[in-house]
């Protein structure tokens, strides 16, 4: 497989991806404007709980899927792990469900105000069952090359999410308003969390009854040797999935809450929504990762079947820095314009984050890039050990700092352990499968587009608009745009052989 090949890939499932994201995110404004910050809050810190339960319920076996549907009989390999994915969700769904009263009243029901609304609960464990039961149909497309079928399933899935969002936050509560007191009375309040929950449950679940053919195609045959293996490969990934969701969302669901200053929980709430609607903010250079994600890890799989992998392993991290920083820069400069999905003034204050975790999502990218080294090596458990090292970084961080900086001090932890993250796995990476990367370019990209947006920022502070940096003038456009386009230029200039080969703009490129 060329380059051209997985750049096609990542266009045709970041599509899908970067549609269903910016779908879900134009409902943020929309829940901003409904909620309150301490409801948002509470929604923000559910919702950050949710991916570790996530990576628990799949338990790695998404990419076993990939590693060994290229060693062993790649039916075998579907079979055995949706009958494992199945057995395992359907137990723990029980006994989450058994549990629930239990998880309610505890420390992170109050926290996410789940107490006296087991409704919320029992959507929000539905959720979690789709998604993990979805996991290895997903894969099987991606596997398949099937593009088009996986872009449907999950535009379906996020567009009926939206279509309920807007029939229970908007369409019912003017309908009441009107007089149609029949229906139920969605005003402003805990409510409004749980008609949340129940339309991404909808969501989900259509998801999964989209799957359900695929999945009855299956030979239904379980390799008990070959679960073993997969399961060798799959279980240090929970340690390798859980100590990154603690870099990734654990400032919202445990850091922040037991952190901050002062004991009033609903000032702790209002001050995590107000980090993690500015936190949305970084979605762009996210969604570019989990698209760029969906396309290479099948593709790295491959390619490592052909000659001298390395050298292509090497020119796919150049470009993919190289889009980074486009997208950081895209982000950072124009903050002035994203903040009108922020809806409410009283949220700016936190747009002073958003560079700090666009930088942080960078390397959490170039990361993601990097660890191929220990997934083809099968050193899945050096890949865990790096993240629980990272793990007890960002606990000591944030411990130290957000007492002294508040969610400042969550951002800047979570861009510190994810730099530290990215070093140790590169520095390992060399050791035990060197890739020779174009590592000066790559460091002159960053710093430039670093560069580039403070002396914009500073610029912006001192003479744009030394009252308010964030406030939207034409001046403070016109040089936004100056410095993104001298950006591209500088990139272009350098890399414009490299461009000239990407599908699509590759032929406008060498026309330049």
């Amino acid at each position: 497989m060329s380059i051209k090949s997985l750049a096609g890939q990542t266009i045709y499932y970041g599509f899908s991806n970067i549609a269903s994201k910016l779908l879900n995110y134009f409902l943020t404004p929309l829940y901003l404007e409904l909620m309150t910050q301490a409801s948002y809050g509470e929604m923000s810190t559910v919702y950050a709980y949710v991916p570790f339960m996530n990576i628990i319920l799949t338990y790695g076996m998404e990419t076993a899927f990939f590693r060994f549907a290229k060693k062993e009989n790649s039916q075998s390999v579907l079979s055995t792990s949706t009958i494992s994915l199945l057995f395992s969700t359907i137990s723990f769904t029980i006994i989450l469900l058994l549990f629930r009263g239990t998880i309610i009243n505890s420390y992170i029901g109050e926290l996410g105000g789940l107490g006296g609304h087991p409704g919320f609960y029992t959507s929000l464990v539905l959720i979690m069952a789709f998604d993990a039961l979805t996991a290895i149909p997903f894969a099987q497309l991606r596997m398949e090359n099937r593009p088009v079928r996986y872009a449907f399933i999950r535009l379906t899935g996020i567009v009926t999410t939206i279509a309920f969002n807007v029939l229970f936050l908007v369409v019912i509560p003017k309908l009441y308003a009107a007089g149609q007191t029949w229906l139920p009375d969605i005003g402003p309040g805990g409510n409004q969390l749980g008609y949340v929950y129940l339309s991404n449950m909808l969501g989900s679940g259509v998801t999964f009854l989209l799957f359900l053919p695929q999945m009855m195609r299956i030979s239904w045959k379980f390799d008990k040797v070959l679960w073993r293996q997969m399961l060798n490969y799959s279980v240090p990934l929970i340690f390798f999935g859980m100590a990154g969701m603690v870099n990734e969302t654990f400032d919202r669901a445990w850091f922040l809450p037991e952190f901050l200053p002062g004991n009033n929980m609903n000032d702790k709430k209002e001050l995590i929504g107000i980090y993690a609607a500015n936190y949305k903010l970084a979605i762009l250079i996210t969604m570019f990762i989990q698209a760029f994600k969906l396309g290479a890890e099948p593709f790295f799989f491959k390619q490592a079947e052909g000659k001298d992998p390395q050298k292509m392993y090497a020119r796919i991290m150049k470009l993919f820095v190289v889009l980074l920083c486009m997208m950081f820069l895209f982000v950072g400069l124009y903050l002035n314009v994203w903040k009108i999905f922020l809806r409410k003034p009283e949220y700016y204050p936190g747009m002073r984050i958003v560079p700090i975790l666009l930088l942080a999502n960078m390397f959490l990218g170039i990361y993601y890039n990097l660890t191929i080294w220990f997934k083809l090596t099968d050193r899945t458990k050096t890949g865990a050990m790096i993240t629980i090292v990272t793990a007890v970084l960002a606990f000591l961080l944030n411990w130290w700092w957000i007492p002294v900086m508040g969610y400042f001090g969550a951002a800047l932890a979570t861009m510190a352990c994810y730099f530290v993250q990215m070093a140790i796995c590169y520095v390992l990476g060399q050791k035990y499968y060197p890739v020779p990367y174009h590592l000066p370019r790559i460091l002159t990209y960053i710093l430039g587009a670093v560069g580039t947006f403070y002396v914009y920022d500073l610029l912006n502070r001192t003479l744009f608009s030394p009252k308010d940096i964030y406030a939207l003038s034409p001046l403070s456009l016109t040089v936004a745009t100056i410095f993104f386009c001298a950006y591209l230029w500088f990139l272009l200039k350098m890399e414009k052989k490299e461009f000239s080969r990407l599908p699509f703009i590759g032929k406008y490129v060498a026309k330049i």
